[in-house]
């Protein structure tokens, strides 16, 4: 299976900047049977490349003369040539697993999650039993939150995914892994891309979202809330956070005044079967 990846981000400014910094993660990891043909990062002014805390890839642009658009691209190529029933990593954790119990940012959770875990918590507690526990906590979700465009933000915290029962795949993984944390089970947001020219799967027109949890000797087990499945070889990882801002394909900030406008656009196409 092979897949082709144009990603094109344009920032437009109302009124000129004097100096920008665009830092983009969108840099893949690769899983075990997954490799990449070619992958291309493009963008204005002067490039960095440099790793986070949590371990990402982050390519950084900084542009320092008068602008009022940027425009970052992304073009590859990757494919998928395993049998594994998920996907399996062969790096080494930059954090250890406790860590991404934190109760924090826009994934924190507060006893409205209860309903939601209920009866979970003590096989969630087993390691034998863990993996059955998240994906019938996957489908709680599913079931819970309704796939839907334009209800939500980038801004939308679980709680209030939660509450609404209404919202795209960065919602459904946030409602996840607040849930997994509520349990006591560390988890963590995952950003990356997935293919979106198949009709029957929920993926937007930009990068796609699901989540990560941690299983004793299994380690991290992904889990894509938005379509009731785990990662299969075509859902290529590019970073992942305790939440959305963590884990953000594209970030900046500038030196300016007036209004930014963001626009994403995202073609992830099957090219060999």
């Amino acid at each position: 299976m092979r897949l082709s990846v144009h990603h094109a981000t344009h920032f437009e400014f109302d009124q000129p900047s004097g100096h920008s910094i665009h830092d983009v993660r969108l840099t893949p990891k690769p899983a075990s049977g997954q490799r990449l043909i070619s992958w291309r990062i493009d963008g204005p002014g002067k490039r960095s490349e440099w790793l986070d805390g949590h371990g990402n890839q982050v390519t950084t642009f900084s542009v320092a003369h008068q602008h009022d658009q940027v425009e970052i691209v992304v073009q590859g190529i990757y494919e998928y040539i395993g049998g594994d029933q998920w996907l399996r990593y062969a790096e080494t954790p930059t954090l250890p697993a406790p860590f991404w119990l934190r109760n924090t940012g826009l994934a924190r959770h507060d006893a409205s999650f209860d309903p939601l875990v209920d009866g979970l918590a003590e096989r969630a507690s087993a390691a034998t039993k863990r993996v059955e526990v998240l994906h019938e906590l996957m489908k709680r979700v599913c079931q819970r939150i309704v796939y839907k465009t334009g209800v939500s933000t980038v801004d939308t915290t679980a709680v209030e995914a939660l509450a609404r029962g209404a919202g795209v795949a960065q919602d459904q993984a946030h409602v996840f892994i607040a849930a997994c944390r509520r349990l006591g089970v560390p988890a963590r947001y995952v950003s990356g891309y997935l293919r979106n020219d198949d009709p029957e799967l929920h993926v937007g027109r930009t990068s796609h979202s699901w989540a990560e949890a941690w299983v004793p000797g299994l380690e991290w087990v992904g889990f894509d809330p938005a379509n009731d499945m785990s990662p299969r070889g075509d859902s290529l990882r590019v970073a992942v956070g305790l939440d959305y801002r963590d884990a953000a394909p594209v970030s900046g900030r500038r030196v300016g005044f007036g209004d930014a406008k963001m626009t994403v656009e995202a073609a992830i196409r099957l090219i060999d079967p």
